[in-house]
C-alpha cells in the first residue's frame, strides 16, 4: 500500500477505456492531485489501463499526456493476416517495457487491477499480479480489430466488452470511496475506414452498458468529448484540459464523499486488499 500523506485513505478511482480519448485521464488525475485526492487504489480497462499502469509506477500526469501524445495508431499494431483480428498489438506490450521495463503489478506504488476479457468464455478477468505489459496488451486488445492475446491458456480481448469504467474492481480492493471516469460521448464520428467502423460499432454496444454499471459509483466524472473521435490522436492536450476541467468540477463532491465515508485505518484497508490479491 501506499504510504504517503497527500494519498486519500480508501479512494478509489475507475479509468474507462475509450483509445485516443484517454489523453483525458492524466488531466483528471493532475486535477485531483491538485486537490489533494491522489488515489489509494486504481483500476483501469483498455485506454484506461495503460493510463493507470504508467501513473500506478509513479509517472507525471503530464509525462503521461506527452506519451499519448506521441502515441499514433500504426506506431502501436502491426498488420497481420486477417484471422482472428485485422492487427496484431504486441508494439503494446512493447511500448509499455520501453517505458516500465519488466514491471509487475504487485509492485505498483498504488495498488492496480486491470480488466480483460475471455472472448471464450466471456468471463471478466482481472489482472491482479504477473507482468504489467501483457496485462496491457490484453485490455486494449479490441475485438475484431486485434488479434486475441493468449495469456495462460485464455484468449483475452479488451476488457470494456464486459466492464469499461471497473468501479466493481475498486470495491473489491477495498475503497471506500469509488471515482468513475467515463469516456464515452454517446456520439460517434462518421468513420473513414473498417478500422473505424469497428471502432464505433464497439464503442456504441459498450456505451449501452457502462451507463448502468457506473451508477454504483460514488462520484462519476463523464468529460465533454462531443468532438472528440475515438481516433483523435492528435488532441492530446485539448483531451487532457477537459479531463483537468471536469475533474476539477467534481472535486468538492469528492471532497465531501471522502469525509462521510466511514473511518478506516490504513491496516484495514491494507488487510482488505491483501485478502483481494490472494482471493
Amino acid at each position: 500500500m501506499v504510504n504517503d500523506k497527500t494519498v486519500t485513505p480508501g479512494l478509489g478511482i475507475a479509468l474507462g477505456g475509450g483509445a485516443f480519448r484517454g489523453a483525458v485521464h492524466p488531466g483528471a488525475l493532475k486535477a485531483l492531485e491538485e486537490e489533494g485526492l491522489q488515489p489509494n487504489f486504481l483500476s483501469g480497462t483498455s485506454a484506461g489501463a495503460m493510463v493507470a499502469a504508467f501513473y500506478a509506477f509513479g509517472t507525471p500526469p503530464e509525462q503521461i499526456r506527452k506519451l499519448a501524445h506521441e502515441l499514433r495508431w500504426l506506431r502501436v499494431s502491426s498488420f497481420t493476416l486477417p484471422k482472428l483480428g485485422l492487427l496484431s498489438n504486441s508494439e503494446i506490450g512493447r511500448f509499455m517495457e520501453k517505458h516500465l521495463g519488466e514491471a509487475l503489478l504487485e509492485n505498483a506504488l498504488i495498488p492496480l487491477a486491470l480488466v480483460a476479457a475471455d472472448i471464450q468464455t466471456g468471463e471478466r478477468v482481472v489482472f491482479k499480479t504477473g507482468s504489467v505489459a501483457e496485462a496491457v496488451m490484453a485490455s486494449t486488445c479490441v475485438p475484431g480489430v486485434f488479434t486475441p492475446v493468449e495469456i495462460d491458456g485464455r484468449l483475452l480481448v479488451d476488457g470494456a466488452i464486459v466492464e469499461n469504467v471497473p468501479v466493481s474492481v475498486l470495491k473489491e480492493m477495498g475503497a471506500r470511496v469509488s471515482v468513475a471516469i467515463d469516456l464515452g460521448s454517446g456520439r460517434y464520428r462518421t468513420p473513414q475506414g473498417i478500422v473505424e467502423v469497428l471502432l464505433n460499432a464497439f464503442a456504441i454496444a459498450v456505451d449501452q452498458t457502462t451507463r448502468r454499471q457506473t451508477e454504483a459509483a460514488d462520484i462519476v466524472i463523464r468529460p465533454d468529448l462531443s468532438g472528440y473521435s475515438l481516433m483523435d490522436s492528435g488532441n492530446s492536450a485539448k483531451l487532457y484540459a477537459e479531463g483537468f476541467r471536469s475533474a476539477a468540477l467534481a472535486a468538492e463532491a469528492l471532497r465531501e464523499a471522502t469525509k462521510q465515508a466511514e473511518p478506516s485505518s490504513w491496516e484495514t484497508l491494507e488487510q482488505r486488499f491483501r485478502k483481494w490479491l490472494k482471493a
